[in-house]
């Protein structure tokens, strides 16, 4: 259901994406002569590329290797449970391992008190994130995003079988590697182990618009909220558009919980039926009526999949982007996109 509220949610939702600007317009990135000798744990930095109300993010270096890196760093306010529970959360990430994940590389806490500062080290990946694609005019190949998101959803398999849940799947935190064609996903720093003390806690995290409907409420949670998540953003990178828009939180939250998702086929008659079977399923009200894990959501997407055209998806790797759109130029896969880990 659409709502005039679109554009507010949009810029709720990417207000941790966008570095913030100078007064004369330029991005606030620092070059690496305007930071000799910075380091974070021992890393180099050679530029920051975000900023955020809770941290930044940095291109860095690993001193052994000299590879890039990016390092999150996250203000912790000098509250020992946010200090314990982002030990936690660092150390969850940490045991991940997976191709369709950003792997991270060392974690730690440096200094005391109010100026303490948490820090993630991850692998720097090529690319940009798949939030330029949910857009009418800058939509991907319909083969390609049912592999890209299938993709994801056995990525998630792997966190959850660790009892890892992400707690905040949307297209920023999903990056696309066109040369490749591969995606991973980033910033498990909204992950909570998912274990019964933890979910009775009711803490809310995560972007509103990808919320399955007992995470909104707070109630306990598991994988298939990250399940629900990336059936919105399937909807999305299909349509351009959001099953769920609203101009309030109230609004918003009454629709996730109560209002079918729209057939996906009303907005584009082109897609097969068998579509709308399986969102609805990924955004079923309950997480029993939803896929069991994400290899089962990753077996269906790509036999679904195979059953599409492939004529547009050749063009579309390697660009990023469909032709008939008129869609600006992407970051090239050389050049890393400014973003969050």
């Amino acid at each position: 259901m659409a709502g005039s509220g679109a554009g507010f949610w949009r810029r709720a939702m990417n207000r941790w994406q966008r570095p913030v600007a100078r007064d004369d317009g330029a991005p606030s990135s620092m070059g690496p002569s305007e930071m000799p000798g910075v380091d974070i744990a021992g890393y180099p930095l050679v530029r920051t590329f975000a900023h955020g109300a809770l941290g930044e993010l940095h291109l860095a270096t690993d001193p052994a290797t000299g590879a890039p890196l990016a390092i999150k760093t996250v203000r912790l306010h000098g509250s020992e449970l946010t200090r314990e529970r982002f030990v936690r959360e660092s150390q969850a990430a940490e045991r991940l391992r997976h191709p369709a994940i950003v792997r991270c590389v060392g974690s730690g806490i440096e200094g005391k008190g109010d100026t303490a500062v948490g820090w993630i080290a991850m692998e720097w990946v090529a690319g940009t994130d798949l939030s330029r694609y949910a857009s009418p005019v800058r939509l991907l190949p319909e083969p390609l995003v049912l592999e890209l998101v299938a993709q994801a959803a056995e990525g998630l398999a792997h966190a959850h079988a660790l009892g890892v849940v992400h707690r905040d799947i949307k297209p920023a935190n999903l990056l696309f590697n066109p040369a490749r064609g591969t995606l991973k996903i980033t910033d498990f720093g909204c992950a909570h182990l998912s274990d019964a003390e933890r979910s009775r806690s009711g803490v809310l995290a995560g972007t509103p618009v990808y919320m399955a409907p007992e995470q909104l409420s707070g109630a306990p949670v598991d994988g298939r909220c990250d399940l629900y998540a990336l059936g919105v953003v399937l909807f999305e990178l299909l349509t351009g558009h959001l099953p769920f828009e609203a101009g309030s939180m109230g609004e918003l939250t009454a629709a996730i919980s109560s209002a079918p998702p729209p057939a996906i086929t009303a907005l584009r008659p082109d897609l097969p039926a068998a579509l709308d079977d399986l969102i609805a399923r990924l955004l079923a009200k309950a997480p029993a009526e939803r896929h069991a894990d994400g290899h089962q959501l990753a077996a269906e997407l790509r036999r679904l999949a195979a059953t599409l055209p492939t004529a547009a998806l050749s063009g579309a790797i390697t660009t990023g982007e469909r032709h008939a759109g008129g869609a600006g130029t992407m970051v090239p896969p050389s050049r890393p996109a400014a973003r969050p880990s």
